[in-house]
């Protein structure tokens, strides 16, 4: 953070510089540097930087760096501003400039400005004494900063403050959550400042949980780092955390030392908490018997106090009072120039609604006529496809039904010779059942097809043995089969047992089966089972057939389409496409491999247990 800040500043000085004489130059210089070792050491003030010179400095440099679009360092800036005007008892500034500087970060879009803004709200309420509201302030910019990639160090200038709060409101457990963070952002940072606050938080803590001596041996480490940095702002800490100590431990006549050492500081940094350690003087005077001397310091504070507000109204009046005779200024010569703007601006206006209005009343009319040509050739297409896939449907299913009709009606009248033996008699008998079969699979995909709408295709699910069901299905396709290519069963396995549908398992089995007889005129199809893992098994359809070209495989699965392969083929489509729903509904998936010339290979995914 420094070195960046540093970058800023200087470019700052530079600016000053060129625009103001070599003494005003050294000045100016002055003030950034004193603004500079503020802030990269985390601190509230100084000799070097009091209050009002902060707000003073600090206004004067703004505008500046918000015209260079450095907005963290503005922020930062601002942050020590609100916290000035909050020091020095003008609460109704400090809010009022945290409220506006809240108001800017949002319009700039600056999330580490929303956050030092807060920041700048928590330090406003705690200087009037409201902690909770401070608290809640301060939680709030630690969470924001936490979002923001490198803002570590502003997280370690907010929590000392944060931390110090949550102890003196007794808010014990979430001290030792944030000392914890404070600790960890610490070591990726050291910074012998934080060092000091570190030490300091620890000490306030066990000392108000009841371990004083542990709480002093932090203190004593905290010592020796502000005596070695200097700082006005850590020694008033260290003295008020060392007052807390005497207390604790019943030495309240060195705890008085220093609350004197806090009090009669000459031009004191922040009245209203010199106004607080007044009283907190009073009360241990109280607790000591010393009721007289209490009365006193009750009396001083309250004077104090009337005079703080009726300083701060007057300093209010005449902030404001600037403010409004610059703005009035401003106000004046924007309205003079606006003026003139504005009827550049009217007339310009007027001409361009009336060629906007023209181009947009001829584009709606030229939309208007696309969507309507559109429309009608969708609805052209639409209905040229419905009338195309419902005779393409129709006369599949009467080509389907014609073979096995045909065989019924043939091998039935065989069956009324009497002159024919026994074995050819029950030869047709088994080709009639076979086609009946066929015939009646063929119904049940109709049905099917008409059921796939969610929650109208049925199952009957129990345990199957899947090896069994395979060798049944083959011994069906082998004797109804119309290819000269052999059709087997392989697996490994003496059973493999599914929880699932045996007819419908079945069926897609008998639909790839028979899907692979109409692309294999010769070769072999063959049929595999196997464990493809402990939950899900493996069915395989292979051929050594004509294979599926390439730009059909994503299409193979569409409804009632039909490969030009085998278009003189039984089939009206529907068989891939079933068994692809089926297999979903019951959990399971198919692939489909191909090379063009050689063959084909379906793999069937199914779990072993459905419920």
């Amino acid at each position: 953070m420094g070195k960046s800040f540093n970058i800023a500043l200087i470019v700052i000085a530079v600016t000053l510089y060129s625009v103001t004489t070599y003494a005003a130059d050294n000045k100016a210089t002055r003030h950034v540097s004193a603004l500079l070792d503020l802030i990269d050491n985390s601190l509230n003030y100084s000799k070097e930087a009091p209050n009002d010179s902060i707000i003073q400095w600090g206004n004067e440099l703004a505008p500046l760096l918000k015209k260079q679009k450095e907005y963290k360092t503005l922020f930062q800036l601002k942050q020590l501003i609100v916290t000035a005007y909050a020091s020095r008892g003008d609460m109704n500034m400090a809010i009022d400039h945290a409220r506006r500087m809240y108001k800017e970060a949002k319009e700039l879009n600056s999330p580490i400005g929303i956050a030092l803004s807060s920041r700048a709200i928590g330090d406003a309420y705690l200087n009037a004494n409201m902690q909770e509201p401070a608290i809640e302030s301060y939680k709030e910019a630690l969470e924001l900063l936490d979002k923001i990639p490198g803002s570590e160090i502003l997280e370690q200038e907010i929590l000392p403050k944060f931390i110090l709060t949550l102890i003196q409101t007794s808010h014990m457990d979430e001290v030792r959550i944030y000392l914890q963070k404070f600790e960890n952002l610490y070591a990726d940072n050291p910074n012998p400042t934080f060092h000091f606050f570190i030490c300091a938080c620890n000490a306030y803590y066990n000392i108000e949980s009841g371990d004083p001596e542990k709480g002093k041996a932090e203190l004593d480490k905290a010592r020796k780092i502000h005596e070695q940095l200097n700082y006005l702002y850590l020694r008033s800490i260290y003295n008020y955390i060392l007052a807390q100590y005497y207390q604790a431990v019943g030495k309240y006549e060195l705890a008085l030392q220093q609350y004197e050492c806090l009090t009669k500081v000459p031009k004191a940094p922040a009245p209203n908490k010199h106004i607080g350690l007044q009283l907190e003087c009073a009360q241990l005077l109280t607790q000591m018997g010393r009721t007289e001397e209490a009365y006193r310091i009750y009396q001083k504070a309250n004077r104090q106090k009337d005079s703080l507000n009726a300083l701060s109204y007057a300093r209010q009046i005449n902030d404001l009072r600037g403010m409004y005779q610059i703005d009035r200024m401003e106000i004046r010569n924007q309205i003079q120039r606006n003026q003139i703007i504005l009827w550049i601006i009217i007339a310009s206006i007027f001409i361009l609604m009336l060629v906007l209005l023209l181009i947009v009343r001829i584009r709606q009319e030229s939309n208007r006529l696309l969507r309507s040509k559109e429309e009608l050739e969708i609805a052209r297409k639409y209905a040229e496809n419905s009338i195309r896939t419902k005779s393409l449907f129709l006369s599949n299913m009467s080509h389907e039904i014609r073979t096995p009709l045909n065989a019924l009606s043939g091998f039935s009248s065989i069956l009324t010779d009497e002159s024919i033996d026994n074995d050819t008699r029950y030869q047709c008998n088994d080709i009639i059942q076979q086609n009946a079969e066929l015939l009646l699979k063929l119904n049940n995909d109709v049905i099917d097809l008409s059921n796939l709408d969610p929650g109208k295709l049925t199952f009957n699910f129990k345990e199957c043995d899947a090896v069994n069901i395979c060798r049944n299905v083959i011994n069906t396709v082998e004797k109804v089969k119309q290819t000269q290519a052999g059709v087997s069963f392989v697996t490994s396995l003496d059973r493999l047992t599914l929880r699932t549908d045996e007819a419908r398992l079945q069926q897609v089995l008998i639909n790839l089966l028979i899907n692979a007889t109409k692309f294999t005129t010769e070769g072999s199809i063959t049929l595999t089972l196997e464990k493809e893992s402990e939950t899900m098994a493996l069915f395989t359809v292979t051929d050594t057939g004509c294979g599926i070209r390439e730009e059909e495989l994503p299409k193979i699965f569409r409804r009632f389409y039909r490969s030009e392969l085998v278009k003189d083929e039984e089939g009206v489509g529907i068989g891939l496409y079933l068994t692809r729903e089926i297999l979903q509904e019951q959990g399971g998936y198919i692939k489909v491999s191909s090379v063009y010339g050689q063959g084909s290979k379906f793999s069937i995914y199914l779990p072993k247990n459905n419920f």
